[in-house]
């Protein structure tokens, strides 16, 4: 099979958002060694478009998730712009994926609906991960959460993902670590006064509140020993050179392109969404490495872990 363009494919639905399509895109280089063997789970799994690109799906370059956002005027009050589902939100699939997966869950319905929108999970379930997963001891094969870090009580979530995951089979968890050189960290401590408390809220928009959870590598490992699990397996995929992207990239100001690109109409916005996509293509190709790095820092901002229940 041809290399997947994973790029390409997250920037087509990401395509305003550009950062997070690199950093999507090599998060899947770091997965397409990983087997999802059923049944599996997907904890977290929001709007589903980040493990449907991962299992091969491929969307029509018609379609992108900015069709899909709402309250665009509370952004800068910390809205989530994304936990909308109207009714004009249609994914349209060029190609289906390699595999489905059992189970998803989420908090948010609006990104349930959404996922339900894919026919890519046979059950979707509203569930919170600061409660007991609503599952059976050894349910599943395969567990993959990249949500992990944000949950208030992580040490009982963590042991939760052990209980379900059955004999011999897998977790996959993604998981942001405090190794990293943060945009935020640094103007704080070096810039505020000159700066203002403005900006930094303005980027930052209660993401700190979302990451209570962030260890070294060696805390991480020492956190899901505690938690039942043997690292069988770690991938780094990111580097400091796409967090720092990653940290502002084109966030601040998202809801006025979104806004802009939601007036143009259809034939226009998809000729200028093309334009768009190869420029950036073209700009993000040479940071598209896993691990790049140009000699500045070696730590890893974000690590795929691949765990097996020690018990």
């Amino acid at each position: 099979m041809a290399e997947r363009n994973w790029l390409r494919e997250f920037l087509n639905v990401y395509w305003l958002r550009p950062e997070n399509a690199i950093w999507r895109a090599l998060n899947c280089k770091a997965l397409e060694d990983v087997e999802f063997s059923e049944p599996s789970l997907d904890l977290s799994c929001g709007d589903g478009i980040f493990s449907f690109i991962a299992a091969g799906g491929e969307f029509e370059r018609t379609f992108d998730i900015f069709e899909g956002t709402g309250s665009l005027e509370e952004f800068y009050d910390d809205a989530d712009i994304y936990d909308a589902a109207p009714d004009s939100y249609q994914p349209e699939i060029r190609r289906r994926p390699d595999y489905t997966i059992s189970v998803g869950t989420d908090w948010k319905p609006n990104l349930l609906a959404k996922a339900d929108e894919l026919d890519f999970y046979d059950e979707l379930i509203e569930h919170d991960n600061n409660d007991p997963l609503p599952f059976d001891d050894d349910e599943f094969e395969t567990v993959f959460s990249n949500s992990a870090y944000w949950v208030d009580e992580i040490d009982r979530h963590l042991r939760e993902i052990e209980r379900v995951l059955a004999p011999g089979g897998q977790a996959v968890l993604v998981l942001k670590t405090s190794d990293v050189h943060n945009f935020l960290d640094y103007v704080e401590t070096n810039w505020e006064d000159q700066l203002g408390t403005d900006l930094i809220e303005m980027i930052d928009r209660g993401r700190r509140a979302n990451k209570s959870h962030l260890h070294d590598e060696a805390g991480w490992t020492q956190q899901l020993e505690n938690a039942g699990f043997d690292v069988v397996d770690k991938h780094y995929s990111v580097s400091w050179w796409h967090a720092s992207m990653w940290d502002v990239g084109l966030r601040p100001v998202s809801p006025h392109l979104i806004r802009m690109a939601s007036f143009l109409p259809p034939n226009e916005r998809r000729q200028i969404k093309e334009d768009w996509i190869e420029t950036w293509e073209s700009l993000l190709d040479p940071f598209n490495e896993i691990g790049f790095d140009m000699g500045r820092d070696t730590s890893a901002p974000e690590i795929v872990y691949v765990l097996e229940s020690s018990s």
